[in-house]
């Protein structure tokens, strides 16, 4: 179940979400995008995406050290957030 996120890491995913929209994404895709971030803050970004449930996050195919992160939809989110509140 999804959970609430801080506004730094709303601000970041909102970026994230108008380029990829649920599209399979790396770590060098974030970082591209989140150009002002240095690799702590992309950490504790997905950190924070993780845990509260807004992210999936596999591992690559082709590289099993790389992972593949998969954006949750806002709208799923905003549903699952309401189920956890009632």
């Amino acid at each position: 179940m999804a959970k609430a996120i801080p506004k730094w890491v709303q601000e970041r995913l909102s970026r994230l979400w108008k380029k990829y929209e649920g599209k399979d994404i790396t770590y060098e895709n974030i970082e591209k995008t989140l150009t002002m971030d240095d690799k702590n803050t992309i950490n504790a970004f997905l950190n924070e995406l993780k845990t509260a449930g807004w992210i999936e996050v596999k591992s690559n195919e082709s590289d099993a050290r790389k992972k593949i992160y998969i954006l949750k939809s806002p709208s799923v989110v905003m549903l699952e957030i309401k189920k956890e509140e009632k």
